[in-house]
């Protein structure tokens, strides 16, 4: 095993030997002090083992006896160390760049977050960020047990949070708390929610304040939570009445009205706007704590009119910020539409009947409409008013005090 060893930090070469009686080569190698070992026979040819330092003495001996002498392979260090100063430079930036690689791989490059639909993203991002979770942030800066478990006391609505990493993305879950709807138990009233004109007035419990074709407001009191007893009525004029005292109640019912909807569209006769070429030009610059170095240029001349969009990728070091800058130019151009009258207020009135959609309830009875023209024909822009009429439940609960009620009596 000794002998192994040295053998291959001293090199070995594997030889090839021809010419007639070579054992006669060999046994003057030998005499000599030349160490030869693993002698084979391949074919009519010898092929031996010899160490790289006796093997220029080996080959003087084969020439002065004419003898051919062919390498067949070379091992061990010395042609290990050849090899490695002709590729010094390669194996360099190999190193370099697997170096580099594990240390952009500690960091946290991206996060995405998921399972949030009322807790603002941003909120939860920002707590993360406050216990040491964000962009640009060192692995071994942050346990995601304990990331977790803070956000979860910043976060009173939610109820789990789970950090995984991979690779240089964090994946934040969450699970939002289902908080339970607040349901009125005491007595109430129904009010109105919006101004309308009363269509309908279904009443299971309480006492109605409003009737068909009657105008309310919003917040009017449309079934009344505290009910007032019809008087009694008796023969006997002897006979003494009870007295009846109102009593709360928790409203119930259905009021609907007719409810008023309005949208206001426009578009000009002509239009221009900026539409992209399909061409860019990108720039690149290197940043370091001291200055920034451009590693690829654009050539402004190229472009007219263009758009940039800038993306960084930023480090920070105790030396100060690391990173590129990458600058994205995208031609635009001008692009002109023309449209007729009959167009325009067209377009025009699409664009009133979007606004207006977006003011309506789901399950509106629509039972008018309307387009009024604002603009005239010599106008450079039409101008449209959409008006709309509905039907829909305008009730609304609305708790009240006891005291209410007395001070009424």
């Amino acid at each position: 095993m000794a002998n192994r060893f040295f053998d291959q930090i001293g090199g070995v070469m594997t030889l090839r030997l021809k010419g007639k009686n070579p054992e006669r080569l060999i046994n003057m190698a030998l005499s000599r002090g030349i160490y030869i070992w693993d002698i084979k026979w391949r074919t009519e040819n010898l092929q031996l083992r010899v160490r790289t330092s006796g093997f220029k003495a080996l080959q003087s001996l084969a020439e002065e006896n004419e003898f051919i002498i062919e390498v067949v392979s070379q091992e061990g260090w010395p042609f290990y160390k050849r090899i490695i100063k002709g590729r010094l430079g390669f194996l360099g930036g190999a190193a370099f760049f697997f170096i580099t690689l594990y240390l952009m791989s500690s960091f946290v490059w991206f996060i995405q977050l998921s399972g949030n639909k009322e807790v603002n993203a941003q909120k939860i991002l920002t707590s993360a960020a406050r216990h040491g979770m964000y962009r640009g942030a060192a692995k071994w800066n942050f346990v995601c047990n304990n990331v977790e478990q803070s956000m979860l006391r910043d976060l009173p609505q939610l109820s789990y949070v789970q950090c995984e990493v991979r690779g240089v993305k964090v994946h934040i879950k969450v699970v939002e708390k289902i908080l339970p709807q607040e349901d009125i138990t005491g007595p109430c009233h129904i009010i109105a929610a919006k101004d309308g004109v009363i269509d309908d007035v279904l009443v299971l419990e309480g006492q109605a304040n409003v009737q068909a074709g009657q105008v309310v407001g919003k917040g009017d009191i449309l079934i009344s939570g505290i009910v007032f007893p019809p008087a009694p009525y008796s023969m006997d004029e002897n006979t003494p009445l009870p007295n009846l005292e109102p009593y709360p109640v928790r409203a119930r019912g259905t009021v609907k009205a007719r409810i008023w909807y309005e949208g206001y569209g426009e578009c000009y006769l002509k239009q221009e706007s900026k539409v992209y070429t399909g061409r860019k030009q990108s720039a690149l610059f290197f940043i370091t704590p001291w200055k920034e170095i451009c590693l690829k240029r654009h050539d402004p001349t190229q472009f007219a009119l263009f758009k940039k969009k800038e993306k960084q990728k930023l480090l920070s070091t105790p030396l100060g910020k690391w990173g590129y800058d990458k600058r994205d130019y995208l031609e635009q151009k001008i692009k002109v539409v023309s449209y007729s009258a009959e167009e325009a207020v067209e377009v025009a009135r699409e664009l009133g009947v979007k606004k207006l959609s977006r003011q309506m309830q789901a399950g509106v009875k629509i039972t008018d409409s309307h387009v009024q023209i604002l603009s005239s024909p010599s106008d450079s822009i039409a101008r449209v008013k959409v008006s709309v009429e509905g039907i829909e439940d305008i009730s609304k609960a609305q708790p009240f005090n006891l005291a209410e009620m007395n001070a009424k009596n």
